[in-house]
């Protein structure tokens, strides 16, 4: 007798420590009523075990699973080479062998049933060879872990191992979490490496282009072609529907890039499609490539222009360039967004913050942090710092912050402050204009340091030297040049040419290295000859005089301030109310102060690759002749930098949108000779479209997932108020690779989202058109995607560093197969049940027999 699970005899323990407790219970059971229950329960024990009489139990024999690949990477020797390995595998195997061949799929040698079983017994001498696979099985991928998962299934619980043919190069990731699998169920995993030899293989391994466009936009891509060694082979290459371009190429191995530009026509799905041929090749299957891009319409560009006509050369430059731009003046940019709603970015061309109001300047933040527009701010005499957006809305939305960085200790500076006293500041109680602008020069005596120079000149028709030029703690005390300021009376007219030529000839004598005079007026002066402004002005800048002016309320002279400021060399501000004069004047002073203004031909140097430079290198750009100097955000990026490491152009993401900070500027006085570039209008358009919103499919949303040669097209579509879109009509016209289309409709499978899965009949781009139907409301979308050669197709080398390709992988596959160490769990199965009788049954009826016994003795029914 045998038993099958003799280790469950220790249960017997348990019969002296039964017949213990049941002794002690000798006056209430009878001592036969106990020796049966100690039989009763000895023969449940034995019947656990399981005993057998007759022959020792054999073990069924171990099942052998040849997994053999036959994946088109092995090519046909390799195919054949490892069906002779099985078949040699199989010829020394004792038991049964299932041959399970696999690429994408699986399919077992079988002629007869679906499972083989190959009696080796019946084998003699050399092997018979395995026939071809079955004409079911997809060879265009390497699915070793499906393949794995179908030998575990088969192997069985009667125990066996798994060989495993293949060049390891599988085209999934799941191979070791199917071998750890078999090796939890006590399967161990050999392998067999194939290594295929190197052929001659040229092939398209990559094209990069913008996944989005622009109509009219220039655009580079990017093919990669692979190669295993040199060769001379044609490269053509076709946007949309325009014939091919062809080129001769000398190739090396491993990765060649080249570089196509083209221009991307009309709005929708622009297919990209390249194909390499060369004589040394193998596999024609990866010699095509394609790509897609979404063209946008051609974007329209709001240009503000600081001063009068200085858009017009950009303009000019981007109209060739498929950008669309209107120019209009700072006071005519509206203050609500839904009056934008047209444009897609905005340039701020030299704008100074005082031309804006603070609402426009609020629209301008919200137009590209909630709206997800852009802005691009060129630099200039009115821009950045010297445009005073310091703790504006214009400073939030900039990647700058109009803090110039120190280099070095600053000049001396002599201040001259030229106020208008006529009787329209007046009065003089209260927050009026004349208050303000006394107050605003108490204010600039105290932001100026030790050794700079002051002087405060009043006028009206007449002019008064308030405080004559003197350094700051000189011998008048601070205290007392204030009072004298706070002491200045109204007068009667105004006369600004008077006032100038008092003052600026008196600037000009002093003796400090920058020499500067701010105008602050509200009305309009007795003398109007402006060739006389022109030519005191202009003599005066010529020998180092800088002049700013204020326009105080709308009365002033606006258009005579800016225009002296601009002869100048300053900055032009207007001071809406009184309070804005002293924020202005002190304005100034910060600005003499911290010098943003950095002048001096320098080249501008590139501080990291970024999409606004895409198509440029940073010595392709001309020279420039100065920048106003400005500090980086922490979140942005800087692209470009000055030789003293300041920005020259930076750009990052403000909420929504982009924004991008170019701090010289585009014509004079820092690039004057940048609109000669044949390149110009290129480079500004290459700033503004990265500033542009993507296209955005808006209440209809799309995507293509694939798998293998099936796609999943999902579209997801909503309402008016943002609500899930049911019950609609979705239909879809689908471009094929070949130029032909058909139409599907897609079902709804969720509220608003609508889906359907289709086989794609070949590799290439494909084009999709989503229109969504309910009652009277249309909504519609593009998206393009390909499909390409699957991963097989891709050559391989046989070794690198030395190691053989796809050993790592097989090592790795045999070790997580063997949890328990080098050989796994043993083969060898469980018993069978035919080779003896199993006698538990016999057990449990001598069982049934005794009970009613034991029952009858112990209650008495039976007397002994």
């Amino acid at each position: 007798m045998v038993l099958r699970h003799p280790e469950l005899l220790l249960l017997l323990i348990l019969l002296p420590i039964l017949g213990l407790i049941w002794w002690r219970r000798r006056l209430r059971i009878s001592p036969i009523a106990v020796g049966l229950r100690l039989l009763i329960t000895g023969l449940l024990v034995v019947a656990l075990a399981d005993p057998i009489i007759g022959s020792r139990p054999g073990r069924l024999d171990p099942v052998l699973a040849l997994v053999v690949d036959q994946s088109e990477s092995l090519g046909e020797a390799g195919r054949i080479e490892l069906r002779d390995r099985a078949a040699q595998t199989a010829l020394v195997q004792r038991g049964r062998t299932v041959v399970i061949y696999f690429g994408a799929n699986q399919s077992t040698f079988t002629p007869d049933s679906e499972r083989t079983q190959i009696d080796i017994d019946t084998i003699r001498g050399d092997p018979a060879p395995l026939p071809p696979p079955a004409a079911t099985l997809r060879s265009e991928a390497t699915n070793i872990a499906a393949a794995l998962d179908s030998a575990r299934t088969l192997v069985g619980p009667g125990g066996g191992r798994i060989t495993l043919f293949t060049d390891a190069l599988p085209t999934t990731d799941d191979a070791l979490a199917a071998a750890a699998a078999a090796g939890e169920a006590g399967i161990p995993i050999d392998t067999n490496l194939y290594i295929a030899p190197i052929d001659p293989e040229v092939w398209i391994q990559s094209i990069h282009t913008p996944t989005s466009l622009r109509e009219g936009e220039e655009f580079d891509t990017e093919v990669v072609v692979g190669s295993t060694g040199e060769a001379v082979a044609i490269l053509s290459f076709a946007v949309g529907t325009e014939p091919p371009a062809e080129r001769t190429l000398n190739l090396i191995a491993g990765e060649n890039r080249f570089h196509y530009t083209a221009k991307a026509g009309s709005p929708g799905i622009l297919t990209i499609q390249t194909q390499v041929a060369a004589d040394t090749d193998t596999i024609i299957r990866n010699n095509a490539g394609a790509t897609t891009a979404l063209v946008a319409p051609a974007p329209r560009v709001l240009i503000i222009e600081g001063q009068p006509a200085a858009g017009r050369i950009l303009q000019d430059a981007l109209q060739p360039l498929s950008i669309n731009t209107d120019l209009v003046a700072p006071n005519r940019i509206p203050s609500q967004l839904s009056q934008l709603e047209r444009y897609e970015s905005i340039v701020l061309l030299d704008v100074a913050a005082g031309d804006l109001t603070l609402d426009q300047m609020a629209t301008i933040r919200e137009f590209v942090r909630s709206e997800g527009r852009g802005l691009v701010a060129v630099g200039g005499k009115n821009s950045f710092t010297l445009g005073a957006y310091k703790d504006t809305p214009l400073e939030q939305t900039l990647p700058v912050s109009m803090q110039p960085p120190q280099h070095g200790q600053r000049p001396d500076i002599d201040l001259l402050l030229i106020i208008d006293q006529s009787a329209s500041m007046g009065p003089d109680t209260g927050d009026s204009k004349f208050n303000m602008a006394k107050e605003s020069a108490i204010l600039t005596t105290e932001s100026l340091r030790e050794n700079d120079r002051i002087g405060v000149l009043a006028f009206d028709i007449t002019t008064d030297w308030i405080v004559n030029f003197q350094p700051i703690g000189a011998a008048l005390s601070l205290a007392d040049l204030q009072k004298q300021i706070s002491n200045i009376p109204l007068g009667g007219g105004t006369d600004i040419m008077g006032a100038l030529q008092a003052g600026l000839p008196n600037l000009e004598a002093q003796p400090g290295p920058v020499r500067h005079a701010v105008l602050l007026t509200d009305g309009r002066s007795f003398t109007t000859n402006r060739a006389t402004y022109r030519s005191l002005v202009e003599r005066m800048h010529s020998r180092g005089i800088t002049l700013s002016a204020i326009a105080i309320g709308a009365d002033a002279d606006t258009d005579l301030l800016r225009e002296l400021a601009q002869l100048g060399g300053g900055r032009y501000h207007f001071a809406a109310t009184p309070a804005d004069i002293p924020r202005l004047t002190l304005l100034e002073s910060e600005i003499l102060r911290t010098e943003p203004q950095v002048e001096g031909e320098f080249r501008a140097e590139l501080a990291s690759p970024h999409p606004t430079l895409r198509s440029f290198s940073a010595n392709q750009l001309p020279s420039l002749q100065g920048y106003v100097a400005t500090t980086m955000k922490p979140e942005a990026e800087l692209v470009l930098k000055s030789p003293e490491n300041d920005p020259v152009l930076a750009a990052w993401q403000y909420g929504l949108g982009r924004a991008v900070a170019w701090t010289p500027s585009t014509e004079s006085p820092w690039a004057a000779n940048w609109s000669n570039w044949p390149d110009y209008g290129r480079f500004w358009a290459g700033l503004i479209r990265y500033t542009l919103p993507e296209p955005d499919s808006g209440p209809l949303q799309v995507r293509v997932s694939q798998s293998g040669d099936a796609a999943t097209i999902t579209a997801d579509a909503i309402g008016s108020a943002g609500e899930p879109l049911d019950l609609a009509d979705v239909q879809v016209s689908l471009t094929l690779p070949d130029g032909s289309a058909r139409s599907l409709e897609l079902r709804q499978i969720a509220p608003g989202r609508y889906a359907q899965t289709i086989l794609l009949s070949a590799e290439g781009a494909y084009a999709l058109a989503v229109r969504a139907l309910k009652e009277d409301t249309i909504r519609s979308t593009q998206i393009g995607f390909v499909r390409s050669f699957p991963a097989e197709y891709l050559p391989t080398s046989s070794a690198r560093d030395g190691i053989l390709r796809g050993q790592p992988l097989l090592e790795a596959i045999e070790s997580a197969s063997r949890p328990g160490g080098e050989n796994g769990a043993p083969p060898g199965g469980i018993p069978d049940s035919s080779d003896g009788q199993a006698i538990w049954p016999w057990l449990l009826l001598v069982v049934a027999l005794i009970w009613p016994l034991e029952v009858a003795i112990r209650r008495g029914w039976l007397r002994w």
